[in-house]
């Protein structure tokens, strides 16, 4: 006869099994905490992708606008001293604040009528929080409400200097070039240290018809 010991079933003892499991639960537990990891890095990513495109879009949006300003016909005042009445319209830096700026312009929709009444032609550019966030706003008229241009500005500041030098001037009559900053933070905070990420982004912008006409 054959022995019977050759087919006799024979399973795994509890001991076995549970160290199987224990193994196979630590095999889990890495695969998971590397997609975690993976998942914060790439939300991270994410984050800054955006941040960096808000604050070029911001910058592209300033930039244009300030380098339209004080067009319109040679004929209107030009913007000239450290203010400007309300009573004396012109053509130009309106106001130029450290973190604010105002400018007109005439006929940037194709028609110069003589004032700057019209949507996009007395505009301004300043921070406000809207829902706890800090938010780029832009005004297109006085009587305008103020838009969202871009969420999570953190700093906005303005530089004018004068054709040339590098010295600061607070003076409508000799500004010729304007320099921005702008920084932008994430959305939200980075997981891994509990702070938002910053992204800071400068240029320098010289008004066409400001530089242009002589005497502006």
């Amino acid at each position: 006869m054959m022995n019977s010991k050759l087919f006799s079933p024979k399973g795994f003892t509890l001991i076995e099994l549970m160290i199987a499991m224990v193994v196979g639960l630590v095999l889990l537990a890495a695969v998971y905490s590397v997609f975690n990891l993976q998942n914060k890095e790439l939300n991270k990513q994410e984050q800054i992708a955006v941040m960096q495109d808000s604050a070029r879009m911001a910058m592209d949006m300033m930039s244009r606008d300030i380098m339209m300003a004080g067009y319109g016909p040679s004929t209107m005042a030009r913007c000239t001293g450290t203010t400007t009445a309300t009573n004396t319209p012109c053509l130009g830096i309106t106001a130029a604040n450290a973190n604010s700026i105002s400018f007109t312009m005439d006929g940037v929709n194709g028609t110069a009528d003589g004032d700057y009444n019209d949507a996009n032609e007395n505009i301004t550019y300043d921070l406000y929080t809207s829902s706890g966030v800090p938010v780029l706003g832009r005004k297109s008229t006085t009587s305008a409400s103020k838009q969202p241009a871009v969420e999570n500005v953190s700093a906005l500041a303005f530089t004018y200097l004068p054709a040339t030098g590098t010295t600061p001037t607070t003076n409508l009559a000799d500004i010729r070039r304007v320099q921005i900053s702008i920084t932008i933070r994430t959305a939200n905070v980075d997981p891994n240290t509990g702070n938002y990420l910053y992204y800071n982004l400068v240029s320098v912008v010289a008004p066409r018809n400001m530089v242009q006409l002589p005497g502006f």
